[in-house]
């Protein structure tokens, strides 16, 4: 039987840094303030929206499940958030929308890495109000 589950992510690691692959598709980031609390982000570009995308959420892992045969965690996660979509192309314009980013993600004790899927229902507030649906899976290395 492994060690109890960090409160801080793999490894008791508070940073981590990775891939996103979804809508948007870039890079991510991941720091927990603290247990069960932590602020992440995308950078990426939108090739729904064909544009310059940032995300950045505030999320708290509702439940957490530990795993102790495979010494992995399983956090469930909620939080809200931003995403600002800079538009490159003929449209030109800056996007503004309010998200909810509803999570899982697998953490493994013995080791600084984190795979995880998320989707974020969300509304558009600027330029026009409406529905907006974005998310992905990623993972990201602890440091």
């Amino acid at each position: 039987m492994g060690s109890p589950p960090s409160p801080y992510g793999p490894e008791g690691k508070r940073f981590g840094l990775g891939l996103y692959v979804g809508e948007p598709t870039g890079l991510t980031f991941k720091g927990y303030l603290a247990s069960r609390l932590a602020i992440d982000g995308v950078g990426a570009w939108s090739f729904v929206r064909d544009a310059v995308t940032l995300v950045f959420d505030v999320t708290y892992e509702i439940l957490d499940i530990p795993i102790q045969s495979q010494s992995v965690t399983v956090p469930f996660y909620v939080g809200a958030g931003t995403k600002i979509g800079i538009n490159t192309g003929p449209r030109d314009r800056t996007e503004f929308t309010i998200r909810v980013p509803l999570g899982v993600a697998v953490q493994w004790e013995n080791a600084p890495v984190e795979v995880f899927f998320e989707v974020a229902p969300g509304v558009d507030l600027s330029p026009e109000t409406e529905f907006d649906i974005s998310g992905g899976i990623g993972a990201r290395f602890y440091f």
